[in-house]
């Protein structure tokens, strides 16, 4: 029975600390803002490299619809997923 409380405490917490580091709207904006250097809406090239690779090695599949560049909509739905790794974003910003 011990066992079994302890499991279920761990599984809960891991849940709350989950969650608390979830990509908020803002966070992913701000960082859409700083990686779209030129300002044309799109990542490509070395602006896109990074966030590529991350949506790439993560377990969700996106729908891509070009292979080597990231719409908006496509950026902030992989971030808003956190597949950027918000909660390190975040230590480097402060």
């Amino acid at each position: 029975m011990k066992t079994l409380v302890m499991a279920t405490i761990a599984v809960l917490i891991q849940g709350i600390a989950f969650q608390a580091y979830a990509a908020s709207e803002i966070d992913c904006m701000v960082m859409w803002d700083r990686a779209d250097v030129d300002r044309n809406g799109i990542l490509e090239g070395d602006e896109a490299t990074a966030y590529l690779d991350a949506i790439r090695k993560s377990t969700k599949k996106y729908g891509m619809r070009t292979p080597d560049q990231l719409s908006a909509a496509e950026f902030m739905t992989a971030c808003m997923d956190d597949v950027f790794k918000i909660s390190f974003y975040r230590a480097r910003l402060q």
